[in-house]
């Protein structure tokens, strides 16, 4: 699965390192740089620009702190007696990630946008289509059902939208959505009789009792013994049982008008 623990831009720094040779002394700037896992960089002024984290062939991974990172081209560092620099401030560098993550964020939101094919981790399968999103992240309609997925969990690739999981990863994680969601229906169902109490989407609120239930809609008896039909689909399981996907604040506007009357204030 593609880590999403810290932005990572790749920003070519060569250039402004080959400006800065001149400051190094002449034996450091011949000397192997050691880039080795865990080895701590500098920035042109001599301060801490951050550790290495990664080797990825000619690119070295530094972890900046603050959840971010950079890929910076081996040939883009010199040495200094403390240890390996590039020519560029710390601010600079930072700036530059920072840049880059906002415009990958914004491309990003244009791309979450309805009907928008998401692709696997390699760009190679669609996975689904955007149905929903918002600032959290996007429900995706699948061939095995639909599924909401973290934002954090999707990423602009050279095929487009695409998400952290595998072709393999998403199926099986569909799988045990899918379970996971029969199991909760047949727990709803179990409940849908007479007398149930029924609370509010997070628990804390009684909206009322089950009155009668179909397969299509549930009438809920509220305290003020008023009728409301809600649809089925509205219902699920929370931890204090029986809940519908309304706040008490969303029931009593239902109820009001239901019944032609005004919210509970």
């Amino acid at each position: 699965m593609r880590k999403l623990a810290g932005f990572v831009a790749t920003l070519s720094l060569t250039m402004a390192a080959a400006a800065a040779a001149p400051a190094l002394a002449q034996d450091a700037a011949t000397a192997a740089v050691d880039l080795s896992v865990g080895t701590k960089v500098f920035d042109s002024e001599g301060v801490e620009l951050g550790t290495v984290t990664t080797v990825q062939g000619a690119n070295v991974v530094v972890d900046l702190g603050d959840s971010k990172q950079v890929t910076l081209p081996s040939a883009s560092f010199g040495m200094l007696e403390k240890g390996p620099t590039i020519g560029a401030t710390k601010a600079q560098v930072v700036a530059a990630v920072d840049q880059a993550a906002a415009a990958s964020e914004a491309q990003l939101t244009a791309a979450l946008q309805p009907g928008a094919d998401v692709r696997s981790a390699n760009g190679t399968v669609v996975l689904g289509k955007v149905k929903l999103a918002d600032a959290e992240g996007a429900v995706l309609t699948t061939p095995t059902g639909e599924v909401k997925l973290p934002r954090n969990a999707f990423f602009m690739g050279q095929a487009g939208l695409q998400t952290s999981f595998t072709a393999e990863q998403f199926a099986a994680a569909m799988k045990e959505v899918n379970t996971a969601a029969a199991a909760d229906d047949a727990a709803v169902a179990a409940a849908l009789v007479a007398g149930t109490e029924v609370r509010s989407l997070k628990g804390a609120a009684v909206l009322g009792t089950v009155k009668s239930a179909s397969a299509d809609a549930v009438v809920v008896t509220t305290p003020a013994g008023d009728d409301v039909s809600l649809p089925r689909n509205a219902f699920l399981m929370s931890p204090s049982g029986l809940a519908a996907a309304y706040t008490a604040e969303q029931f009593a506007t239902a109820v009001a008008q239901a019944t032609g009357g005004q919210p509970a204030s």
